[in-house]
């Protein structure tokens, strides 16, 4: 139908380049099925010899370690590697540690038992003693031994019981002991000074076969150690106590001491004045304790 009037001219519309005509597929996919079949027969190839590949490496290794595989047993290991060695070594530890302590505690027991069983047996022969009193007694010599063995164990006791009971640090009244027992410490040279004390016990012996003079040793440990126990003993309540006894009795002894040295003649005099070398030896100890004092204090 026309149409009147002003018409509008339409734009005309850019035609797209047209791509290549898609490839019509066959009728029956022949093509398709080739491509597939190439596909499996490669990658079964690759298989084929990535297997290959993997049982060479595998046998190789096999030659080299046959225990490079053994999974479980590895793993065993590091278990009793991880866990069950650190625990036999610290029960052994500890067996090692305790065992000596218990073993002794138990013959501790094990002798007071045997010396409790032959007090009660002694009560009760005592009972009978009347008895047979007229009958001769026998002792083996090997319960005379027992005997002997609990009396000297017994002693031992004794000895040890006095001991702890004198170096109880509760029955301490006073920080003097403290200091005293330094001088017994191992760890402040307690055995150099017995060392230095029996040389100067060796020299002194010494000089007297000889007869010639020994000069002591002003600095040697024992020397020092005894200056300060004269020391610390005459800062002590108890010294002062017996202050005025002790005053006396130096009295007369340094009396008696100097009548005997007027009687000497001068070279005896030197040799036996042990009296002056102590004090001499207590003023130079009070001497560097009042030093040390004095630079503590600065």
């Amino acid at each position: 139908m026309k149409k009147y009037g002003l018409q509008l001219r339409i734009p005309q519309q850019s035609r797209q380049p047209m791509g290549p005509p898609a490839a019509r597929a066959p009728v029956f996919g022949d093509n398709d099925d080739d491509d597939d079949v190439n596909r499996d027969i490669s990658r079964q190839a690759t298989k084929k010899k990535a297997l290959k590949d993997v049982e060479e490496q595998h046998k190789k290794a096999l030659e080299d370690d046959p225990t490079v595989f053994d999974y479980d047993g590895v793993y065993d290991q590091m278990k009793e590697a991880a866990v069950v060695r650190p625990l036999v070594q610290d029960r052994e530890q500890r067996q090692s540690k305790y065992i000596g302590r218990l073993m002794e505690k138990a013959k501790q027991r094990e002798q007071e038992h045997e010396i409790i069983y032959e007090r009660k047996l002694a009560k009760e022969r005592s009972k009978d003693e009347h008895i047979y009193k007229d009958k001769d007694k026998y002792i083996t010599s090997a319960y005379k031994k027992k005997l002997a063995e609990q009396e000297k164990w017994m002693q031992e006791e004794r000895r040890r019981e006095l001991r702890e009971e004198k170096e109880d640090v509760t029955k301490k009244s006073d920080i003097l002991d403290f200091y005293f027992n330094l001088s017994k410490n191992v760890a402040y040279g307690a055995k150099a000074a017995e060392s230095s004390r029996q040389v100067e016990q060796d020299e002194i012996i010494n000089t007297d076969a000889s007869g010639k003079e020994v000069v002591p040793r002003a600095n040697s440990p024992s020397n020092s150690a005894k200056a300060n126990v004269t020391e610390q003993d005459e800062n002590s309540p108890h010294s002062k106590e017996n202050n005025d006894s002790l005053d006396v009795k130096s009295e007369v002894k340094t009396s008696v001491q100097d009548n005997t040295v007027a009687e000497q003649p001068p070279a005896e005099q030197k040799k036996h004045n042990p009296q002056k070398r102590k004090e001499d030896e207590v003023a130079a100890a009070k001497a560097r304790f009042l030093a040390r004092k004095k630079t503590k204090e600065n």
